[in-house]
């Protein structure tokens, strides 16, 4: 059976030359076992930072789009000093760019990401037809008017994820770490490493706080059925890692060991809740709220809505604090909420349980809310989904309130 395989190497694991040497060396020692291979990389470390450093000494005033072509360059740095590395160890490879033929994408502006419209992979194709490994520069694509554009944060997730869903071929991440845990190690310990995660648990992990995988790469991963796997850069021994995949797939290939309702925790720091209160209930109000929101690029969570018994409503979302400063300066500018009383509590945290077992285990939500009072925890805001439950205490109670539930479902 042939086996092809795209690889993505992030920026911290070619954090140097003798970091990227060592990955090249890792690429030349797997080339015997993979009839083709795409390599898709990072820029190198710090050097995104770099580059915005050196365009503000250029000037203060920076176009959009020479910014989206100076940032490629640290991709494009990487893409090239791979397959450099590669040639000098006698494996045959070609650095890709996104500016050629259009390999990555055609995106087009959709707040501050592109979004990817379709994927030309013929330049891989010719690549790796020709027994080359294709050294891919991630995070870059093309417009319609043929100018670079970055894919955005994670963007080089996107780009690996999009030529293996084009191919039909497995991708793996390497990191700097060894997998996914059931919490931070950092904070807890005693965290389990995750052998397996769906898609949805992957993306719901991702966006309330687990900063592993790009939730629009394990999205379009999970659309065209594209199997992941996270690992530790250079290691060879997959056990170590975690599997992405669809949980027909778990199930089918025995990748979990125990059936729990809760499979890991996200944590997110510095949010603040606004309250609304003495809202006409015409929303008329609440619609121009969130319009504002949408114009100042503000992603909210936890939003909920009561009706009061004269006939106004009360609305309650989550933002983080930076973005708080910026809504709350920008609410105090407008006639429509002068009668409306705006309330904000910031420095919280938002800890989130998430886990597909939650649509077929009952009482995760009783067992929190027991969990929180029997530590004393005061929580401000709760929200539920289908597998996650979300609640925000105060900065200087996330320790303690991470570490409690984290013991009480088994994490």
């Amino acid at each position: 059976m042939t086996i092809n395989i795209v690889q993505k190497y992030n920026g911290r694991s070619l954090y140097s030359m003798k970091k990227l040497r060592e990955v090249a060396a890792h690429i030349a020692s797997l080339r015997g076992q993979y009839e083709n291979m795409v390599i898709v990389v990072g820029n190198m470390g710090q050097s995104t930072g770099d580059l915005i450093a050196m365009a503000k000494e250029a000037g203060q005033d920076i176009p959009k789009r020479e910014l989206e072509v100076l940032l490629a360059a640290g991709e494009q740095q990487s893409a090239s000093l791979l397959a450099i590395a590669l040639n000098d160890m006698g494996v045959e490879a070609e650095s890709l760019m996104g500016c050629k033929r259009e390999i990555v994408a055609h995106p087009y502006f959709a707040d501050e990401y592109a979004n990817v419209k379709e994927i030309d992979t013929e330049r891989v194709q010719e690549v790796i037809g020709a027994g080359k490994v294709a050294v891919v520069a991630g995070f870059q694509g093309i417009d319609e008017t043929k100018d670079i554009i970055d894919l955005g944060r994670g963007g080089s997730d996107i780009t690996a994820v999009g030529i293996a869903a084009h191919f039909g071929w497995e991708c793996e991440f390497y990191t700097t770490a060894e997998c996914m845990y059931t919490a931070d190690p950092q904070m807890y310990p005693e965290a389990r490493p995750i052998k397996a995660i769906t898609y949805e648990e992957m993306m719901e992990m991702t966006n309330l706080g687990a900063d592993k995988v790009e939730t629009r790469a394990v999205e379009l991963a999970k659309k065209y059925n594209v199997k992941l796997f996270l690992g530790k850069s250079l290691e060879k021994d997959k056990s170590k890692g975690t599997y992405i995949v669809n949980k027909e797939m778990i199930v089918n290939e025995n990748l979990v060991v125990e059936d729990m309702p809760v499979t890991g925790m996200g944590i997110q720091d510095e949010i603040s809740i606004f309250t609304l209160r003495n809202v006409p209930s015409d929303g008329k109000a609440v619609a121009e709220c969130f319009r504002i929101l949408g114009d100042l690029g503000i992603n909210v969570d936890m939003i909920s809505q009561q009706m009061a018994a004269d006939g106004t409503c009360t609305v309650s979302f989550s933002c983080d604090d930076k973005q708080g400063n910026t809504l709350e300066a920008e609410l105090a500018k407008q006639d429509e909420f002068k009668d409306i009383v705006i309330d904000r509590v910031s420095d919280l945290a938002m800890i989130s349980l998430v886990g597909v077992g939650m649509a077929t285990h009952s009482g995760v939500s009783g067992k929190v809310f027991q969990i929180l009072a029997e530590n004393g925890i005061r929580y401000y805001h709760i929200t539920t989904s289908e597998i996650s439950i979300s609640v925000t205490v105060a900065m200087d109670q996330k320790l303690k309130a991470a570490i409690a539930l984290c013991r009480a479902f088994h994490l």
